[in-house]
């Protein structure tokens, strides 16, 4: 019983000494505030209330950019363009079965 004391309470002065032992405070050099940045203070311009520019959906600052439309053109549909190498043949896919494994209660029970 003193042996499982002694034992415990030198594992227990062991882990105080683990999670306290590296820890060094000189003192603080620097406070929090220190490391925040100060913002400059916001100002209203003219030109954010002057209603000429914001009564209207456009304004004469932005410019809508208009895209053209998609054509089709003949290269794009001309087979010799995209039948490049004919060695290359396309595979077709065999017509789904169902085969006896599939349906065999003894495999499924």
């Amino acid at each position: 019983m003193k042996t499982k004391i002694s034992t415990i309470t030198a594992a227990a002065f062991f882990a105080l000494f683990i999670f306290t032992g590296n820890a060094k405070a000189d003192g603080i050099e620097k406070n929090a505030s220190s490391h925040e940045n100060i913002e400059a203070v916001l100002t209203i311009e003219p030109w954010m209330i002057n209603e000429t520019i914001w009564e209207t959906g456009e304004t004469n600052l932005i410019e809508e950019a208009s895209e053209t439309a998609l054509n089709i053109e003949c290269w794009m549909i001309d087979e010799t363009i995209w039948n490049i190498n004919p060695s290359v043949i396309q595979e077709e896919e065999k017509v789904l079965e169902i085969e006896l494994w599939m349906t065999d209660e003894s495999i499924w029970n």
